[in-house]
């Protein structure tokens, strides 16, 4: 993926919820505070590690509500980084129905599971996107996340932060 100078890689939807110790929380409601989320080192641990200067970057704009198979969404800015299956990195608006995302746990390749509606599924080890699409607008927040520069959304999918 290329990245245009300045272009920034998190920018996420007032309403949607980062991964802390205390469970999911609106990014919203951190703005300007410090804490732990939800991450995932480079050698495969997940962990929590410190995520900082969270802070609104811009007012209504638009947005993509991405639905995964299991049932979970979250909303997310265009630009927004993803991390699809293996670390490769995407933007929101690329994903398409069926690209596998990076999960913070999974179940076992072929174990059959129900998503949120009572549907039975087969896991491939990840959350496959099942829609992409516009969802109105909202305020945008950004912030760093120490070490690992990503973190997880409370869907469970892998997301890029911003450089602290």
């Amino acid at each position: 993926m290329e990245r245009v100078m300045g272009e920034p890689v998190c920018a996420l939807a007032a309403d949607t919820k980062v991964e802390t110790p205390e469970g999911g929380l609106t990014i919203r409601s951190v703005a300007g505070k410090v804490l732990a989320v939800f991450t995932r080192e480079p050698q495969g641990r997940v962990r929590f590690r410190m995520m900082q200067n969270i802070r609104k970057t811009a007012e209504q704009q638009p947005i993509l509500k991405i639905t995964l198979e299991n049932g979970q969404s979250f909303r997310v800015a265009p630009q927004q980084v993803m991390f699809k299956k293996d670390m490769v990195e995407c933007r929101a608006v690329a994903l398409q129905p069926g690209d596998a995302l990076e999960p913070a746990f999974h179940y076992p390749v072929d174990y059959r599971f129900h998503d949120s509606k009572g549907a039975a599924l087969r896991s491939a080890a990840s959350w496959r996107v099942h829609s992409v699409g516009p969802d109105g607008t909202a305020d945008l927040y950004t912030f760093g996340v120490n070490r690992t520069g990503s973190f997880f959304v409370s869907a469970g999918v892998l997301c890029k932060a911003e450089q602290p």
